[in-house]
């Protein structure tokens, strides 16, 4: 770690959020950061993307910033209802080793439907949110989903403009969430016809946490990106997974080993101490849910409050809540046999939630970020069909006026 970034004061500071692959451990750890970060002392949001599980909590609180909101959708979601299982387990895995597939292109249908989830999405954000984006694969081209269109890698580098309208919510979530073989791969055409079917966004080069989007897309100059990164899941099924993987698709490897993100004066970086459950274990109780969520929640206020975003009574406040939740989990009910959790639990993060102007008009980047002079403003890019270099930036144009969330 660059000794730089810590014991440094950046309150006021404008923020990317981006929120790694890692199926429901980033939904849960990244909403335990999602509820840090709602406390902390930050200037603007400048994007919010996820990839993967990642994009879920991202989407959610782009949509409507009510943490409080996001935390309650999060305990009540049924996350093993969002997927259809179509063969065994043990079925699954003694098909692929009999019957290899690559997975370029990859087989068009996998173990688990995931028609559900895309329909959850897209009737819970029925709108694009503006701050929001993900990223599949096609191939090893970076697909990225935005409100003002679909950008795709180039072939000489850079991004360009593939799409000049986007998909819904439902459509991105499930293309950057396509486990190649488990879940089916999303098929998406280009304003030019091509053909694609899309795979998750973690397959690519940079893993986990492609910090080369919210890097890209936006002026994060003078601002800070904060990456969730929930690591390397060492759970025996994903072991297994990763084993399958390595015999019949020797021409991925991003999954099954640890790229690191490194945290320095632009970045801070979340990473839980040790992840309690896998990436697939999608049937979870209530207090295994709470358990990945504090996690993530401790685990950003401490790096929060080492970089100077939480501080004073705000940390006090912050650390006191922390606490608070954490003993009533480890307490336990009358009758001991049943897993109930103590009432007070749901009573600590109330009425918590990012203001209005956390969101305000991002178009203003354009004009007051030091990187002025390399913003693009969208609109014009679609017009003019013009490719967005390496080099460029393109900064999303938000909406006229901001929602006030309810508490």
């Amino acid at each position: 770690m660059n000794e730089n970034s810590t014991n440094e004061n950046h309150a006021g500071r404008d923020v990317s959020v981006l929120i790694g692959t890692g199926g429901s451990r980033s939904i849960l750890f990244g909403t335990g950061v999602l509820m840090a970060l709602a406390q902390s002392r930050f200037g603007r949001f400048r994007s919010i993307g996820g990839v993967s599980g990642g994009s879920m909590p991202a989407s959610m609180i782009a949509s409507r910033p009510d943490v409080t909101w996001l935390l309650n959708t999060v305990l009540d979601t049924d996350f093993n209802k969002m997927v259809k299982r179509r063969v065994s387990l043990v079925k699954f895995l003694y098909t692929v080793l009999r019957d290899p597939q690559p997975i370029d292109p990859p087989p068009l249908q996998g173990a688990l439907d995931a028609a559900d989830m895309g329909q959850y999405f897209n009737d819970l954000i029925p709108e694009w949110p503006p701050h929001f984006w993900t990223m599949a694969l096609s191939g090893q081209k970076k697909v990225i989903f935005t409100r003002d269109g679909v950008l795709m890698d180039k072939a000489g580098g850079g991004l360009e403009l593939a799409s000049a309208a986007p998909v819904g919510v439902g459509t991105a979530v499930c293309a950057t969430c396509a486990v190649p073989m488990l879940l089916d791969p999303v098929p998406w055409k280009t304003d030019q016809g091509e053909d694609h079917l899309l795979i998750d966004g973690g397959f690519g080069p940079e893993g986990r946490c492609p910090v080369s989007v919210p890097e890209a897309l936006h002026a994060l100059k003078g601002s800070y990106l904060i990456v969730v990164n929930v690591g390397p899941d060492k759970s025996s099924l994903h072991l297994l997974i990763d084993r399958v993987f390595g015999i019949v698709c020797d021409d991925r490897h991003s999954l099954r080993e640890d790229v690191e993100v490194a945290e320095e004066h632009r970045r801070i970086v979340v990473t839980p101490a040790a992840p309690l459950y896998g990436s697939f274990k999608f049937k979870m109780t209530r207090r295994e849910k709470w358990q990945m969520i504090m996690s993530g929640y401790m685990a950003a206020v401490t790096a929060f409050a080492r970089h100077g975003l939480l501080t004073g009574d705000e940390l006090a406040q912050a650390q006191e809540r922390g606490v608070k939740a954490l003993l009533l989990l480890a307490a336990r009910q009358k009758p001991y046999s049943q897993d109930k959790l103590p009432p007070e639990l749901d009573q600590i993060f109330t009425n918590l939630s990012f203001p209005a102007e956390k969101f305000a008009d991002a178009a203003r980047f354009a004009a007051d970020a030091p990187v002025a002079e390399s913003c693009q403003e969208p609109e014009s890019v679609a017009e003019s069909g013009q490719e967005i270099g390496a080099a460029e930036t393109l900064v999303p144009t938000p909406p006229a006026a901001v929602e006030s969330p309810s508490a």
